[in-house]
């Protein structure tokens, strides 16, 4: 009888050449019809960032260093504004096959005609297509999240080391690019710690632990090396938490606002914030009076977070004292009006925010309409472009069309998903799965609750946060969908 192949021989062969060529032919159609709509990257404020990083090979308390690294490794090889576009496509065409490779190899299709289209619908992400020409690290993280999810199936699959390998690099790199990143092992450990010979097991979770405290020291040597704070928080958690609290301040009773902390810089601050609301309305009115959340209290010169920033510490050294006000002051306030008012955080700032996450109206940079993108100067020094070149889209016809559709395609995931675990249940006792398909479900869906719950409760939502989940759901449904249909199938016989 012959060996049947380990998932890292199945891609190479000829029957997966066709699923190769459809998912880089939805891609590729995607980035053209994109970039003729969007000639150059879209950026925002973070993309500045990213680009001042690189150019100055220097960690900011902002955002982490991976993809201002990213940035640098495209340079070497070309200094195209295209460069970016290309290798994000490359990279998110290739993460995305070997994800739903690992699909095809461990649960294959009865009919391989619905394979293909599961591909394309997979692809198809709205987001993940426009996001692929923007100089942002949503492409580059969404690439990563494929790329660990389909090992980690590899690895209860086959117990393969070489999976195992890809596995803590791409965790590596995902803590280097996304913060909300250092959630995820609390997705993949309890289930690394059920399947596998022993060693197996010890090791995977041991490289897991390991990956984190790599990072851990390397943030906090950077943090050190940035600001003199030997610290592993950059402030920044502290500004999203106090800033996601506040959103209740218009409506708490007169009652609620008298419960002062008993700490005096936090009684201080609250007096300040509640003050400010009172006389300016600040916060009602960018929440569109409770029913949006918004991460403007960060930003915003007028938000009463920045304005009792700027009275207390001016203007000097403003990244050090904004590190150290988030870290110590912010973060404390931020619990304590949680801690003290869940009812009040929970009805106006996470369901309004959760919402988002069903039915995401927020497209924030998928359609870019700016004229100059934001750090122009950084574009022009990094890239070879014209300093004289306009960076203009040509046209809002596609996103106007588009933009009412994006909401409802993200809902219609969510409804294929419910739609799958609907028909689990419904098959009862009669079918019963292996282990490792619900190991493997079970992985899918405890990182679907941590990926939505981190970003829920960090910040408000934008389309863009979900690029990835896009086809982690459908992955989900095909698998219990098609694992379903394929016992009743071998029980009908």
């Amino acid at each position: 009888m012959k060996k049947e192949d380990g998932y890292f021989r199945f891609i190479f062969r000829k029957p997966q050449l066709v699923d190769w060529i459809v998912i880089a032919v939805v891609v590729t159609l995607g980035c053209l019809i994109n970039t003729i709509w969007y000639p150059y990257p879209r950026t925002m404020g973070d993309s500045f960032g990213y680009l001042w990083s690189a150019i100055r090979d220097e960690f900011t308390y902002l955002r982490p260093f991976g993809y201002s690294f990213y940035l640098q490794l495209v340079h070497v090889f070309s200094d195209s504004l295209y460069s970016v576009i290309v290798s994000q496509a490359l990279i998110y065409t290739l993460s995305l096959g070997l994800f739903l490779l690992a699909v095809k190899k461990f649960w294959p299709p009865m009919k391989r005609w619905r394979f293909v289209v599961f591909e394309v619908v997979a692809a198809l992400s709205p987001s993940a297509i426009f996001m692929l020409n923007t100089i942002l690290s949503d492409t580059l993280q969404c690439s990563l999240v494929f790329l660990m999810i389909a090992m980690v199936i590899v690895m209860i699959k086959e117990e393969s080391w070489l999976a195992m390998g890809i596995y803590v690099l791409a965790l590596f790199a995902s803590f280097n690019t996304r913060y909300t990143s250092e959630f995820f092992p609390l997705a993949f450990i309890p289930v690394l710690a059920l399947k596998g010979k022993r060693i197996f097991r010890i090791v995977s979770i041991a490289l897991t632990v390991v990956a984190f405290a790599l990072f851990y020291v390397q943030r906090t040597n950077n943090m050190e090396k940035t600001s003199g704070q030997k610290q592993f928080s950059t402030g920044f958690e502290g500004w999203q938490l106090a800033s996601n609290a506040i959103h209740m301040i218009p409506f708490l009773d007169e009652e609620e606002k008298a419960n002062m902390p008993k700490d005096k810089d936090l009684r201080e601050l609250h007096q300040f914030v509640t003050g400010f609301e009172k006389a300016h309305g600040k916060i009602a009115s960018s929440t569109k009076n409770g029913k949006e959340a918004t991460a403007s209290f960060i930003w915003e010169y007028d938000s009463p977070l920045k304005q009792y920033f700027f009275r207390k510490v001016g203007d000097n050294n403003y990244g050090n004292e904004w590190i150290v006000i988030g870290t110590k002051l912010f973060k404390k306030y931020g619990k304590w009006l949680i801690l003290s008012h869940p009812g009040s955080f929970i009805k106006y700032y996470l369901i309004p925010n959760t919402k988002q996450a069903f039915f995401t109206t927020r497209n924030e940079v998928v359609f870019g309409d700016e004229n100059v993108p934001a750090g122009k100067a950084e574009v022009v020094d990094w890239f070879d472009v014209p300093k004289d070149l306009v960076l203009t889209p040509r046209g809002q016809g596609l996103g106007n069309a588009l933009k009412p559709v994006l909401p409802w395609i993200e809902l219609a995931t969510w409804l294929i998903m419910l739609a799958s675990v609907v028909v689990m249940f419904a098959s009862g006792k009669k079918v019963k799965f292996p282990r490792d398909t619900k190991l493997v479900l079970w992985v899918l869906f405890l990182f679907g609750v941590i990926y939505y719950g981190a970003v829920t409760f960090a910040s408000p939502i934008a389309l863009r946060y979900w690029m990835p989940m896009h086809a982690v759901k459908l992955v989900f449904a095909w698998i219990a969908v098609n694992e379903t249909l394929r016992i009743r199938a071998s029980q009908a016989r």
